[in-house]
């Protein structure tokens, strides 16, 4: 773990001082000059949302969480407008933070941010809460159990609950809710019994649900977001999924699939659809290093691959090549030690990467599609 940092401030009190002791009659420092304020703490970012290249917001806990002996806290918020080069606070939900160090998350807690607007946004975990107004105020909704995925589109949220009550035996369940309700309905169709991961996805009105079951066949399953239909199965064009990946947008859909992983590495096979996932297109394999845990696109095509122990690769082409990117502050080096640098897509040159379960203390934006990162430290 990363040893603490702790910065130090001369004051204008001192400098006043110093400057007495050189010349006679100098003025002695003023009572507001030597109580400065000092420059808030760097707080661990635990997710990043934005709805524009300018404005977007980070869910964080502080670091004190990560002590011998954690502090009694609640999740905090931070927004930018000016595209993440400065930050500032706004409030947050009375929640705990979920994070991986924690065994069994708080039944309350959140780790997840997703605003689809400048004032809608949900935080998500265990429990969920949402704002109508950009964060000033929040509220908690009933859920039927923590989330293990969950997506907002065409006026619905759509999320999935695991439940494993022994080893092996994990169900899965997905439930539909109106964004200005709180009453969830079992999406018919899509009650699974085996359970290694799940990826939401949403066209316009139709949903997407992937399941890797496993070493059996993986499940991909569509439907309408209201739920008033039954889902149905879709072909998977890979034989095997022990993990993956599911993105959408502008009428097309992406499918990422992972192998059994070994040593770091683990081989991956990409496809893409135009026609709602009815016939699929295999695209170039991404690169072997890391585990695939999730995916992101543009409309105009740019693609960020993530996951466990690796950075994020980037397709500027719809799939058709990749780039496998190189981030500063050692975050692909942590990457490749286990940890998930997490890549979301804002459009098709700005996106933001953060870096889970290290404290960091930072997120990491790019202006020219993964190309190259800025680090921008979060107080």
């Amino acid at each position: 773990m990363p040893r603490k940092r702790f910065g130090f401030v001369i004051t204008a009190a001192l400098l006043a001082a110093t400057a007495a002791c050189s010349t006679a009659g100098a003025a002695t420092a003023s009572p507001a000059s030597a109580h400065a304020k000092p420059e808030p703490k760097p707080v661990d970012v635990l997710s990043a949302s934005f709805v524009s290249p300018s404005t977007g917001w980070l869910l964080a806990e502080p670091a004190c969480v990560h002590q011998a002996h954690p502090c009694t806290t609640t999740v905090l918020m931070r927004k930018t407008v000016n595209g993440g080069r400065t930050w500032s606070a706004v409030p947050a939900p009375p929640a705990p933070p979920a994070n991986m160090f924690q065994s069994s998350p708080p039944p309350n807690s959140v780790g997840r941010l997703l605003f689809t607007s400048a004032s809608d946004g949900w935080a998500v975990g265990a429990s969920l809460w949402r704002t109508t107004d950009g964060g000033a105020t929040w509220h908690r909704l009933r859920v039927p159990g923590p989330l293990a995925a969950f997506t907002v589109a065409g006026g619905r949220m759509l999320g999935v609950v695991v439940h494993c009550p022994n080893v092996g035996t994990c169900t899965l369940r997905e439930y539909a809710a109106s964004t200005g309700e709180d009453t969830w309905r079992l999406v018919p169709g899509t009650a699974l019994t085996r359970d290694n991961g799940a990826w939401l996805a949403v066209i316009r009105q139709t949903g997407y649900l992937l399941a890797s079951q496993g070493i059996g066949k993986p499940v991909l399953l569509a439907g309408p977001v209201t739920g008033a239909a039954r889902w149905q199965s879709l072909k998977v064009p890979c034989p095997g999924l022990l993990s993956g990946a599911l993105a959408a947008t502008g009428g097309w859909l992406f499918l990422g699939c992972g192998n059994e992983p070994s040593a770091g590495n683990q081989l991956k096979t990409a496809y893409v659809s135009h026609d709602g996932g009815h016939t699929w297109h295999q695209v170039a394999s991404p690169p072997t290093g890391g585990y695939l845990g999730g995916a992101t696109m543009t409309a105009g095509g740019t693609i960020f691959l993530s996951g466990e122990r690796m950075e994020v690769d980037t397709s500027r082409d719809r799939g058709r090549s990749w780039d496998g990117n190189s981030f500063p502050g050692g975050a692909g080096g942590l990457a490749g030690a286990g940890f998930s640098l997490v890549g979301t897509t804002v459009t098709d040159t700005f996106g933001v990467a953060v870096q889970e379960g290290v404290v960091t203390q930072q997120v990491w934006l790019t202006k020219d599609a993964g190309r190259s990162w800025t680090p921008v430290t979060i107080r």
